[in-house]
């Protein structure tokens, strides 16, 4: 067997080489990337060799020796081994259904020697669908594969199982055809089944995208962009969770105390900073416990699950990991506690109870009357 039977095969390995490298993170460089895949190529090549059934373009079984490719992707890339195989059977569906698809065309042309027609059509194909290829299927790819999780876990699966149907559809059509005569029906069959596997490819990459932008929109609308906190919306949200599964909590209102002096003296940027450092001092504390929101200005409003105890109270009252990171001196702050048990009175309520504990404990203070 001639090395000259082995370029469709080197030329596709070529092409799914690049778009590995498109979709995956790289744990070595590409020098030693490229060696490896090398020496793992003549490995291959050589077992090959000995192998009955005639030439890689006229025998599609050779083709599955392509699976232990995986033994060096592995090695050199960081993803994991069910997400590689996804990512080669979408690569081989493209370089595969280029091969059947010279192969078909081949044998329109000639009845003779098939090799030159057939690697002179591959290599056509491949030249000519290459940067369509790689500008519009593969970052879209890369892309679902980055934010399929965005969908959900079982959309991975869904994946998965859409990605290796592709490729054996393309197999076992490879190796009927590579048996039978060619015709004009059979090409026309190939190229509707890679246009309808690039639409499937298309479709996905627009619902992925779009379930992104309306995860964005709906954090827009529950948190409040300064602070990174749940927002005034959030915070009924979550309230109205709590109440209808009647659990026992506990609302925090807080108001930073002379806060306008802050801005007056330091300047708004700063105030700024004042407010998003307060608010992970607070989301410390109650860390799983509770959750903190922004309800506007510089008041907040915490929820702890349960019955506060004193000493968080107290913690959020003194704020005393303040001066790490501190862009001034604190203030301090206000805080109103209200404990809530079943049955459970309505949330405007709720909270301007709270509110009123609040102001009671600020007026308390001196020099905040």
């Amino acid at each position: 067997m001639s090395a000259l039977q082995f370029l469709p095969a080197i030329e596709m390995l070529v092409f799914n080489v690049l778009t590995v490298g498109h979709c995956c993170h790289r744990k070595y460089s590409a020098i030693r990337t490229f060696f490896v895949f090398g020496l793992f190529t003549a490995l291959l090549f050589l077992i090959s060799i000995r192998l009955p059934g005639g030439p890689f373009w006229q025998n599609s079984e050779l083709a599955l020796l392509g699976f232990f490719y995986i033994i060096p992707l592995r090695y050199l890339y960081k993803e994991k081994t069910s997400l590689l195989l996804v990512i080669m059977c979408i690569c081989w569906t493209y370089t595969m259904g280029v091969h059947t698809l010279s192969l078909q065309i081949a044998r329109l042309i000639t009845s003779g020697s098939l090799l030159p027609y057939y690697l002179l059509t591959e290599s056509l194909l491949f030249i000519g669908t290459m940067l369509p290829f790689y500008r519009q299927i593969v970052p879209k790819f890369a892309f679902i594969l980055n934010n399929i999780d965005t969908l959900g876990k079982q959309w991975y699966k869904y994946l998965s199982l859409s990605s290796c149907l592709g490729f054996a559809s393309l197999f076992l059509l490879n190796a009927a055809f590579t048996e039978e005569n060619a015709s004009l029906l059979k090409c026309f069959i190939l190229v509707l089944l890679l246009s309808s596997l690039y639409v499937t490819n298309y479709i996905l990459y627009h619902i992925v995208l779009d379930c992104i932008r309306m995860n964005d929109l709906e954090y827009t609308s529950s948190h409040d962009m300064l602070t990174g906190l749940g927002n005034r919306a959030g915070l009924l949200k979550h309230m109205q969770s709590l109440i209808r599964t009647d659990q026992v909590f506990s609302v925090l209102f807080m108001d930073l105390d002379r806060f306008k002096m802050v801005n007056d003296q330091y300047g708004h940027v700063v105030g700024d900073q004042y407010l998003i450092h307060f608010s992970k001092i607070c989301s410390r504390i109650l860390q799983n416990n509770g959750k903190v929101f922004r309800f506007g200005g510089d008041e907040f409003v915490g929820l702890y699950y349960g019955i506060v105890p004193a000493g968080t109270v107290k913690q959020l009252e003194e704020c005393r990991e303040w001066d790490e990171g501190a862009p001034c001196p604190f203030n301090q702050v206000s805080v109103g506690v209200l404990p809530c048990r079943p049955p459970h009175k309505n949330i405007d309520e709720i909270l301007q109870q709270a509110d009123a504990v609040m102001y009671k404990a600020k007026w308390s203070k001196p020099g905040e009357k």
